[in-house]
C-alpha cells in the first residue's frame, strides 16, 4: 500500500523569511550596512513567496495542504520584529534628542 505524500504550502517560505529577516536584523545591529527602512520596505516579499511556493506546489501531484499555522507565526513575528526594531529607532532618535 503507497501512502500520498503531502506538501504543507508555507513552511518552506516561512524558513526562508525567518532566515532572511534575521540575516537583515543581524546586519543591521553589528555592521550597520542596512537600515531598517530598507527592512521594513520588504516585507511584501512574504506575500510573494507564500504566492510562490502556493503556484509550484499546485504544479505537483502531491496532496495540498497549508500549514495555516505556521503561516500565522510567520507574520506575527515579522510584525513583532519591526515592531521591536521601530521601538529601537525610536529610543535611539530620543537618545540623539532628535524629534519625529
Amino acid at each position: 500500500m503507497e501512502t500520498a505524500r503531502i506538501h504543507r504550502v508555507g513552511t518552506v517560505t516561512t524558513g526562508i523569511v525567518f532566515i532572511a529577516f534575521g540575516v537583515m536584523f543581524i546586519l543591521h545591529l553589528f555592521v550597520n550596512v542596512i537600515s531598517y527602512d530598507v527592512i521594513f520596505k520588504l516585507w511584501p516579499l512574504i506575500l510573494v513567496g507564500l504566492g510562490v511556493e502556493v503556484l509550484l506546489s499546485n504544479l505537483r501531484p502531491d496532496k495540498l495542504v497549508y500549514d495555516k499555522g505556521a503561516i500565522v507565526l510567520m507574520f506575527i513575528l515579522a510584525f513583532f520584529a519591526m515592531g521591536m526594531a521601530g521601538a529601537d529607532l525610536m529610543f535611539q532618535y530620543l537618545a540623539s534628542g532628535q524629534l519625529f
